[in-house]
């Protein structure tokens, strides 16, 4: 047992200064974000930057290239040199929605990029007017069953994450909700706040402030486990219906081409960084929860996200029209 143990533990290091060996980074790194500075992405990439400089020995900068969704960035990485000074920050929407909105696209975003690790993931919360008879999923599908057609929910535009979702969730109860899109989540939640609206779902740190001076009622979240930033907010799974597990997610990739040894090394930063209590603690404080996954399993993971949301859009008949 010791020898074997002795034998892993070799076999581990020697890998690792193997990565180390063949990875060089001779000038600043570039992680490109798809979205305005202050986001939810935005906010990660930073924190997540300042440990990666520290542990790939050289700076690694946040760039903001906003547009069409996250599509700008993602051209821009796609026709970048491969060598790992040029990464995306990429995210559901990105990844798994937009090859499916979007038909002239400049990129695969399925054969364009190389999956190094997923970083995030952050559940969803359903929240209500405070005035709606509704304290969970279950009372909520019940009252919209109840009142076919007469519903609304709102989202942050048109094929947006959070209109998926409510998407998903009638597509697995049957239920008929008209879909209200907004220029953003914020005047959605405005709007729910006066009972306009009758659904949202939305990442948790967006529609906490409305949940905590009682402008809105959360009745359920969408990840497999409950969350420190909400301890009494059951599940989805809690709810009974396992199905309806929905996380926002981000991760990092590489432009096609780049050496198996960078995509390691860099992977192998990120697991490290994602296991800092300090950052660990900061990114649950915000409602997100570090989840780390290896270049493979990131890959696997796309590409899964990419069969259920294509089905989604698919069903729902949604375009961007």
């Amino acid at each position: 047992m010791k020898f074997k143990k002795f034998n892993s533990l070799a076999i581990t290091l020697l890998f690792t200064t193997t990565i180390y060996a063949q990875t060089t980074f001779d000038r600043p790194i570039q992680l490109l974000v798809g979205f305005p500075p202050g986001g939810g992405v935005d906010i990660v990439a930073r924190q997540l930057a300042e440990k990666l400089s520290i542990g790939l020995g050289q700076k690694v900068v946040v760039e903001n290239k906003a547009g069409a969704s996250g599509n700008l960035a993602m051209e821009y990485v796609a026709r970048a040199k491969p060598d790992g000074h040029t990464l995306l920050m990429g995210n559901l929407g990105m990844l798994s929605v937009n090859p499916y909105l979007y038909p002239k696209l400049t990129f695969d975003a399925s054969k364009d990029f190389l999956p190094i690790a997923r970083v995030v993931v952050t559940p969803f919360v359903a929240v209500v007017p405070t005035s709606l008879p509704a304290n969970n999923l279950k009372e909520f599908v019940e009252l919209a069953r109840s009142k076919p057609g007469s519903l609304n929910f709102g989202s942050g535009g048109n094929g947006n994450s959070n209109h998926l979702a409510v998407e998903l969730l009638k597509l697995q109860t049957q239920i008929q909700i008209q879909h209200i899109p907004y220029k953003g989540s914020a005047p959605a939640l405005t709007d729910l706040a006066t009972s306009r609206i009758q659904l949202m779902i939305d990442g948790g740190n967006v529609v906490q402030p409305f949940i905590k001076d009682g402008r809105a009622k959360a009745i359920v979240l969408t990840g497999e486990s409950r969350s420190p930033a909400f301890p009494d907010l059951v599940t989805s799974k809690e709810s009974g219906m396992p199905e309806f597990v929905i996380y926002g997610w981000q991760g990092i990739l590489a432009p096609t081409g780049t050496p198996s040894a960078i995509i390691d090394r860099i992977s192998l930063e990120i697991q490290k960084a994602l296991a800092n209590p300090e950052l660990k603690s900061r990114l649950s404080s915000q409602g997100t929860e570090p989840a780390y996954q290896s270049p493979q399993d990131f890959k696997n993971y796309i590409q899964s996200e990419q069969k259920r949301w294509s089905e989604v859009i698919k069903a729902g008949k949604i375009t961007l029209e």
